[in-house]
């Protein structure tokens, strides 16, 4: 592990009411290995052995059907995932594949539970993050019963966007094509979209989508924004 390792993992809920010598004595059961684009961290219905810490790179969620797959949720720098799956020792509901080449740290599922039992502020961290999921699920319900393609899309480019008054530049995490399946939407209508939102200064081509006036695009999103895993 890199010492610039630690502010990211740290950035975390899950472990930010940690005093950071009990971090570091807690990392030392983890290791840290670099992967490559594609690789599938966790499997769907398989048990957990290790919590995931993403330190570079990003990872996407897939729920595996029979005859297909879809995208879920994507995570970034700092996040933490499949905590559920870890704390109740029971099978992942969805697959982890790295979306890019990518930094992991494997922490030991087992050890992590003993953890969480015997420190109070670790066992509170796994509430806020258990909690913020809750949120994630609620709110990409409502967006799907609520809000038109458009607005899904205003809503999750603000939330990718960084928070800074002016015109701002978003990277797409994964591409377009996962960009539709995460807001639930084919990629011909996740298009019709773009193209709707371009008179509001959205353009860009592949990952990078430039936002002349992120105001105008909440005016379209509305008040109550998709939230992010770790509303950061």
């Amino acid at each position: 592990m890199r010492p610039s390792d630690l502010p990211l993992i740290r950035r975390s809920r899950l472990f930010g009411q940690l005093e950071e010598p009990v971090l570091a004595a807690m990392l030392a059961d983890c290791f840290v290995q670099a992967l490559p684009k594609g690789t599938v961290s966790c499997r769907q219905n398989e048990k957990p052995e290790f919590l995931h810490v993403v330190l570079s790179g990003g990872v996407g969620l897939f729920a595996e059907g029979a005859r297909e797959e879809t995208l879920i949720e994507f995570f970034g720098p700092g996040d933490v995932f499949i905590l559920p799956a870890v704390m109740l020792d029971a099978p992942y509901l969805m697959t982890g594949r790295l979306l890019e080449e990518s930094r992991i740290l494997f922490w030991p599922a087992a050890t992590f539970r003993a953890q969480a039992r015997a420190n109070g502020a670790l066992a509170f961290g796994c509430t806020l993050v258990l909690s913020s999921y809750w949120r994630l699920l609620i709110g990409q319900i409502k967006d799907l019963k609520l809000l038109s393609a458009i607005e899904r899309l205003s809503a999750l480019l603000l939330a990718l966007a960084p928070r800074q008054a002016g015109p701002v530049t978003v990277t797409l995490p994964g591409g377009r094509r996962l960009l539709a399946a995460r807001l639930g939407v084919t990629p011909q209508s996740l298009s019709r979209a773009f193209a709707a939102l371009r008179p509001l200064g959205v353009s860009g081509s592949s990952r990078t989508v430039a936002i002349a006036d992120p105001g105008r695009l909440r005016e379209i999103s509305g008040a109550a924004l998709t939230p992010r895993v770790e509303s950061r």
